[in-house]
Order: structure tokens, then C-alpha cells, then sequence
């Protein structure tokens, strides 16, 4: 029985570190010469360079399979990427967050989507942490089908830049894909998150906790659980 139990507790520090390892392999990917093109993350080369555009590091980390599995974290960084252009500004007080909305309408469509979903929110234009909280939980699975609205835009924008052809990728996406999970190894083995611009690649990294309660992955997940719906993200 003692020789049952320490074999059990031996499985479960195994399963322990091996959660812990970084990942090292992810789905195929067709590119459009059609050869092999492995992503190892041991052997990419570390980065300090990241990749821009919100919505494509989004949709490139739904290629290798490493999407948020808190779904308010997209949300999250939209606010501060709506506060930076000023078309709402963000307040935080004994740790509750508030939106002030500034514009009526943001200048990306599929964006627009989800700040009009936020809008109508609004009274005398502010949106107070307790109204955020309720509207994640009513609304969720309509968050789930605009993120999915989300990732189909981007795959537009790529076929359209012929960057992705008859289900193959270009193979700048294979170069940008290695950039971002170098740029992934640089924040997480080599030093501290000191600004914003890292806290939002930590978070879409997993490396790093939201800052503000309503979009802790505890939050998500009773809601999850609440609605049946799968942490899977995915295009359909």
C-alpha cells in the first residue's frame, strides 16, 4: 500500500514538471513551398523584437495551438489599446476598473464589434466594473462568436495579401511565428516585465496574471462551467 502511494506521489511531481516544460512541438503547418518547416522552440533563436499587430499575434497563436485560455484577456488588451488611442479612457480605483468612453465608435470594424457591444453598456458614456462583470457573464457566448469573428477576419487579411493560398501560409507567417515564440522566450528566461508593452505579450503568453479581478482565468471559468462551453478556441 506505502509502495502504491509513493508511486502515485512520484506520477504526480512527473506531471508536475512536465506541465512546467516549454513547448516544443506544435500542429503541422502547410506552407506554400510545401516542405517541412519545424517550430522547436529549444532551438529559436531568443528575440527582444516583437511582433506589432495585436490581431495577428492573436491569429498566430491560434496557428501553434497557444491561445489565451482566458478569453477576457483579448478583451483586456483591446481597452488598452482603445485607451491608447484615445477612444476611451480607463480608470482604476480600489482595484475596479471603469471605461470612459471618449469616441462612439472605434476605427477598426471588427473591433468596432465588441466596442459597440461595450457601448451600449454605457451611462452618461461610463461603463463601472460590477456592469463589466455582469455583461462577461450574460454575454458570453456572444463573446466566444465575436472572438471567433475576430481570427476569421484576420485569415481574410491574409488571403487577401496573398499570404495564405488554397490552405498553405506564406512563409514570412513561419518567420514571424518563430520571432513571436523567440520573443516568448526572451520575456520569460531573461528578465523581469517592466513595461506595458511586455505585460500584454506576458499575458497572451500565459506568463503573467491579469492585473484586474474581472478578467482573472477564476472569473472564466466559472463562467465556462456555467455555459458548457469548451476552452478551445478555434475558426468555425
Amino acid at each position: 500500500m506505502e509502495l502504491l502511494f509513493v508511486f502515485a506521489m512520484l506520477l504526480i511531481i512527473l506531471y508536475y514538471f512536465y506541465k512546467k516544460k516549454p513547448k516544443n512541438h506544435y500542429p503541422v503547418i502547410q506552407y506554400q513551398d510545401h516542405k517541412k518547416h519545424v517550430l522547436n522552440y529549444k532551438k529559436i533563436q531568443t528575440t527582444n523584437t516583437p511582433v506589432q499587430d495585436l490581431q495577428y499575434v492573436y491569429y498566430l497563436l491560434l496557428l501553434i495551438d497557444e491561445l489565451p485560455q482566458d478569453k477576457s484577456i483579448l478583451i483586456y488588451l483591446l481597452l488598452k489599446k482603445w485607451n491608447e488611442q484615445k477612444d476611451i479612457s480607463l480608470e482604476e480605483k480600489d482595484y475596479e476598473l471603469s471605461i470612459h468612453f471618449l469616441k462612439t465608435y472605434t476605427n477598426n470594424r471588427v473591433e468596432d464589434q465588441l466596442f459597440q457591444m461595450l457601448y451600449i453598456l454605457s451611462i452618461d458614456q461610463i461603463v463601472d466594473d460590477k456592469t463589466l462583470r455582469i455583461w462577461v457573464e450574460n454575454d458570453f457566448e456572444k463573446i466566444i462568436k465575436w472572438e471567433n469573428e475576430y481570427l476569421k477576419d484576420m485569415q481574410n487579411k491574409l488571403r487577401q495579401e496573398h499570404r495564405f493560398v488554397d490552405d498553405c501560409y506564406s512563409l514570412d507567417i513561419y518567420e514571424d511565428l518563430k520571432k513571436l515564440l523567440g520573443y516568448k522566450k526572451y520575456l520569460d528566461s531573461y528578465k523581469e516585465i517592466e513595461t506595458e508593452d511586455e505585460m500584454k505579450y506576458a499575458l497572451l503568453f500565459g506568463l503573467k496574471e491579469c492585473p484586474y479581478p474581472m478578467y482573472s482565468c477564476f472569473v472564466m471559468q466559472s463562467i465556462e462551467a456555467d455555459h458548457g462551453v469548451s476552452r478551445g478556441s478555434g475558426l468555425y
